[in-house]
């Protein structure tokens, strides 16, 4: 991490008038040049741990666009309270997925709030630091209301009101560093809301990855309920001193392949997944195999020895353009993290989860599996690995963030049961699988009437199938 060498860089005050009848809303940008670890700025507030829109007093949805896979893409980095590591920290920031336009971020309070201000922080060491965007807010009260406007949907002719424009890069230009974006009111009150949403649009045409890393997002009311402490890194370790091997030796043609493609993506990844599947009492394993060999099928693991087939490889990276041979890989190195041991769980669940890891962590946003609206029809919450995964990022998407976490724990407990899905959601699995139905872009088809079989089965042989 950089030192806080040379912080200020300098401040921007812009006033936006005549908003809303408003005496005067200000937008305060502040700059650190090289990055400060607790977020400290010469005039913006540092973002704080508790505020209204933290975890427990708000929720983040997407209205619009789709996050990066590989930054946070269950939303939790903007209210957790824990801010990046370093200045390139993809994993606890939120960022719209690279080539698109970017999107609008939704964030609704528990209830009713005067606000004081509203905050935003981002940190990159290039111009995805730079924050662009529209602010506007709600109290949910107009009869036209609308909770969620897409793009092409003017939010002020809605139920929205425009709080504020704006754009670092009209002091900064092309600064990376840390921003804090600040914005207020004289009279010490924003008004009353309940729903802020975000338009958020590219910093740059440049490349594809003119998109901001928004590190923390702060709604601060004129009267805390909380104590407004503030938020600090984000402590979780990270596995450094793990080793593997890579076995070659039956498949001596793919050696250049595996050192230079395979190797430095599980030097990378592996780390994530055991921050990612992390829990109470729990040690990952820091040792273990991939071989490339000949066999049938794709690939399979059995507690920490990875197999993966020679010929599916070989058949992978003959397509130029995108392939699966590391992804599959991915999604075994998911396994050898989960260790849920003997425990009586649905095998559904287990591949689910890894296939959720690796499709929606890894794998590019354009390669996201998805249910046709034909194919929903005869599909099941278990059919396991890409149905289930879309299935558990939606639920983690709109319901709750850290479910798939919460699903792991009560899987190396051996605890599983459908009552979870109410437990964590408030929703049935029943009713969480045909909400996602509905939910599928021109679908007008009804998920079967009948739920599938709940009952746990044994935990997936010594060898378990890969995808």
């Amino acid at each position: 991490m950089k030192t806080n060498r040379g912080i200020i860089a300098g401040t921007a005050l812009f006033l936006l008038t005549g908003l809303m009848g408003q005496a005067e809303i200000k937008v305060l940008i502040d700059h650190n040049s090289e990055g400060d670890p607790q977020f400290k700025f010469k005039n913006a507030p540092q973002p704080v741990k508790h505020d209204a829109a933290d975890e427990a007093n708000a929720k983040f949805t997407i209205v619009d666009g789709e996050n990066d896979p590989h930054g946070n893409s269950n939303l939790g980095a903007l209210n957790d309270g824990k801010l990046p590591e370093e200045e390139d920290d993809p994993r606890h920031n939120f960022f719209f997925a690279a080539g698109s336009e970017g999107g609008r971020l939704k964030v609704r309070l528990r209830s009713l709030i005067d606000v004081k201000q509203v905050n935003t922080y981002s940190w990159h060491p290039r111009r995805r630091a730079l924050q662009v965007y529209n602010l506007y807010a709600a109290d949910g009260t107009a009869a036209d209301f609308n909770a969620a406007p897409k793009r092409g949907t003017d939010p002020e002719k809605c139920g929205w009101k425009l709080l504020a424009k704006v754009d670092t890069r009209a002091k900064f230009g092309d600064e990376g560093g840390q921003y804090a974006v600040s914005i207020s009111d004289d009279s010490g009150s924003l008004g009353k809301y309940q729903y802020f949403l975000f338009d958020i649009f590219k910093t740059e045409d440049r490349d594809e990855f003119g998109h901001t890393f928004f590190s923390e997002i702060d709604v601060r009311a004129v009267t805390p309920t909380e104590t407004e402490t503030p938020a600090g890194p984000n402590i979780k370790p990270r596995l450094k001193d793990f080793e593997w091997t890579l076995d070659v030796s039956q498949s001596p043609d793919l050696k250049e392949w595996a050192e230079t493609q395979l190797k430095p993506a599980v030097d990378k990844w592996y780390p994530i997944w055991v921050e990612c599947l992390a829990s109470d009492g729990f040690t990952a394993p820091k040792k273990f195999t991939i071989t490339i060999k000949p066999m049938d099928g794709v690939a399979a693991t059995g507690d920490t020895d990875v197999e993966v087939s020679e010929s599916w490889i070989k058949g992978q990276i003959r397509n130029p353009e995108w392939n699966e041979a590391v992804g599959s890989v991915m999604h075994e190195l998911v396994h050898v993290v989960q260790q849920y041991g003997n425990q009586r769980n649905p095998g559904w669940m287990v591949e689910g989860i890894a296939d959720y890891f690796r499709w929606f962590h890894y794998e590019p946003v354009a390669h996201h599996p998805k249910l046709s609206a034909r194919g929903a029809a005869r599909a099941k919450y278990s059919d396991s690995y890409q149905t289930t995964a879309g299935f558990l990022e939606y639920v983690v998407r709109n319901h709750d963030h850290e479910f798939v976490v919460k699903m792991n724990y009560a899987l190396r407990q051996g605890r599983y049961s459908p009552d979870l899905w109410r437990e964590f959601t408030g929703l049935s699995v029943q009713d969480l699988w045909s909400e996602y139905i509905k939910s599928l872009p021109e679908s007008t088809t009804v998920p079967r009437a009948e739920a599938p079989a709940e009952t746990p089965s044994p935990a997936p042989a010594a060898r378990r199938p890969g995808s």
